[in-house]
């Protein structure tokens, strides 16, 4: 095991507990009741279906797998928020995913709101996408950015590479 310091530690420990705030401050996701999400006509279906595709449209652009988590992220503190309808779904689930890009990719990776939407196949124009973005930023208060569960793997993962004592990393094992 790489010795990197008690600092780098310390450094670690508080990213994971910047990371748990956020989460806890941030974190929502639809409820289900009766197989659709509460007070929508969003079936449980629909919603797995639409984070398949979110999982194939990152992957088609080449994003970064903390975009597609990030835009799933979105999406969930979206969909908890709003009555959205299922018409909308698609149109939703690809802005989550635009701005997630945004917020995670370098500006050459992302293309430009038409291409994608043209590239996605979500038959929504450039123009129903950017209105899409701004209800979500109003509606997230323009907060974006939530702890992802990869970005708990990373920091893990470099906790498991620095030198806690035994008794310290024992409470990190648990997850």
């Amino acid at each position: 095991m790489k010795y990197h310091g008690l600092a780098e530690s310390q450094r670690l420990a508080d990213l994971l507990e910047d990371a748990l705030a956020k989460e806890k401050r941030l974190w929502k996701v639809p409820v289900f009741k009766n197989g659709q999400i509460l007070g929508t006509d969003i079936s449980q279906f629909q919603y797995q279906e639409v984070i398949l595709w979110l999982g194939k449209l990152s992957k088609l652009f080449r994003f970064y797998p903390e975009t597609c988590a990030l835009g799933v992220c979105i999406l969930n503190r979206l969909l908890a928020s709003v009555k959205a309808q299922p018409k909308y779904l698609r149109c939703i689930a690809i802005t989550s995913l635009i701005l997630a890009a945004k917020v995670n990719e370098e500006d050459e990776v992302i293309a430009s709101v038409k291409d994608l939407a043209a590239r996605s196949g979500c038959n929504f124009s450039t123009a129903e996408i950017l209105r899409m973005e701004r209800i979500i930023l109003d509606k997230l208060r323009w907060d974006l950015y939530t702890a992802t569960a990869i970005d708990f793997i990373h920091i893990r993962k470099r906790l498991h590479h620095t030198a806690w004592p035994a008794s310290e990393m024992a409470f990190f094992e648990s997850f």
